[in-house]
């Protein structure tokens, strides 16, 4: 990604006032995921840049520069110095820092306070906190444990609901 300006880069347009930066910190401090990983995930911490296909079972955080496609079985989580172009896709997703590209959780998608998403969004539950930056569409799914969030748009009619 040499020669190409970070995403990081191109969200300083979009700036939080002093009041509004207060306010996203006092969220984080009560409750908000950390961006550490649990036991047992991976993670990729900050100074790296990394481009191509992640495959992965089990839980994966990343605080750095991605450029490409990321998926998992387990949770996507893109700490506050993360930032993601292209497309993630996993059971539960936890955006703090920038994604451009579609979301797929098949479970539960987060977009915190601080973090900033420009592309699609496919989820069965969606939460996204005061103050974060979001511009897409929004596909709501029916919640089942083995299902697989796709983005083929024949499979964008409505399930039909359960008596």
């Amino acid at each position: 990604m040499a020669g190409r300006e970070s995403i990081r880069d191109q969200w300083k347009r979009v700036r939080m006032t002093e009041f509004e930066m207060a306010d996203a910190s006092a969220s984080t401090a009560s409750g908000a995921p950390s961006p550490t990983p649990a036991s047992g995930g991976t993670f990729i911490a900050s100074g790296a840049c990394f481009e191509g296909t992640l495959s992965l079972r089990g839980d994966f955080t990343i605080d750095t520069e991605f450029q490409g496609e990321i998926e998992t079985d387990g949770t996507i989580t893109v700490g506050p110095e993360g930032s993601v172009v292209g497309n993630l896709r996993a059971r539960e997703i936890v955006i703090q820092g920038a994604v451009v590209g579609n979301v797929a959780a098949s479970r539960q998608l987060i977009v915190e306070a601080s973090a900033k998403l420009h592309g699609d969004i496919e989820t069965a539950c969606l939460e996204i906190r005061k103050h974060a930056f979001f511009r897409g569409t929004t596909q709501m799914t029916q919640p089942l444990a083995d299902r697989r969030p796709t983005y083929d748009p024949v499979e964008r009619a409505p399930a039909p609901l359960a008596p």
